[in-house]
């Protein structure tokens, strides 16, 4: 008989659609990461606003259009690249700080 280490069989079993759940995941996960450079790039793209432009086969213009930057988009990039920011909350009195009491909201 063995001692110790992790025994066959042990253990809770997981429910199927955590199985699922995990399954699909990780095709997600396959996927982004087959396509990760340009999922990347049109992030950036989006984060800095989009032009596209059509000519015909004269050569005119037929289509320009024009997304606007996406902040959502950029804010997210930033947090990834540097680290969401700590947010904290000012409490006030009359325009002057309470004293005494020190409160931290974490995320």
């Amino acid at each position: 008989m063995a001692y110790g280490g992790k025994r066959e069989g042990a253990g809770r079993k997981k429910e199927q659609r955590t199985i699922e759940k995990e399954k699909t995941r990780e095709f997600l996960i396959n996927k982004i990461a087959k396509d990760f450079d340009p999922i990347v790039t049109a992030q950036i793209e989006a984060a800095k606003g989009i032009w596209v432009e059509e000519s015909d086969s004269e050569g005119n213009r037929i289509r320009v259009y024009r997304k606007f930057p996406d902040l959502r988009v950029g804010e997210y990039l930033i947090n990834q690249g540097a680290g969401k920011p700590s947010e904290s909350l000012d409490l006030t009195s009359g325009g002057e700080k309470i004293k005494g009491v020190d409160i931290k909201i974490r995320k």
